[in-house]
């Protein structure tokens, strides 16, 4: 009997652990993430760009994860130095594989975001 108390104590314990894991989602943007995209969208600085911004954000077809990548591509090329643009590579990859798989016209926003 206590065996399967402890059990059951030790299931609960682990599952009330995993609760904000679980929270967070790869298929689905919290709002406070989807707010700071949209945000970015908004200073970039042609009104092409800020659409097709939000089309992305927007976009049922790519998961949350590729878009956070963006974000954080997005964030660290617009801050301009040479770090934040070899910090970015790896967003910048996953940004840029799961838009050309979604047909978005990729090398035209990167070369805009690069300048």
């Amino acid at each position: 009997m206590l065996r399967k108390t402890i059990t059951c104590a030790a299931i609960a314990m682990s599952l009330a652990a995993a609760w904000p894991a679980a929270a967070y989602s790869v298929r689905h943007l919290e709002p406070g993430e989807r707010a700071a995209m949209l945000t970015a969208c908004r200073r970039l600085h042609h009104g092409n760009d800020r659409d097709l911004c939000r089309r992305i954000v927007d976009d049922r077809q790519l998961i949350a994860n590729a878009k956070r990548s963006c974000l954080w591509a997005m964030t660290a090329l617009m801050q301009g130095t040479a770090w934040a643009k070899v910090k970015s590579l790896p967003a910048t990859y996953t940004c840029t594989v799961s838009l050309r798989r979604a047909g978005y016209p990729v090398s035209a926003v990167l070369r805009r975001l690069s300048d």
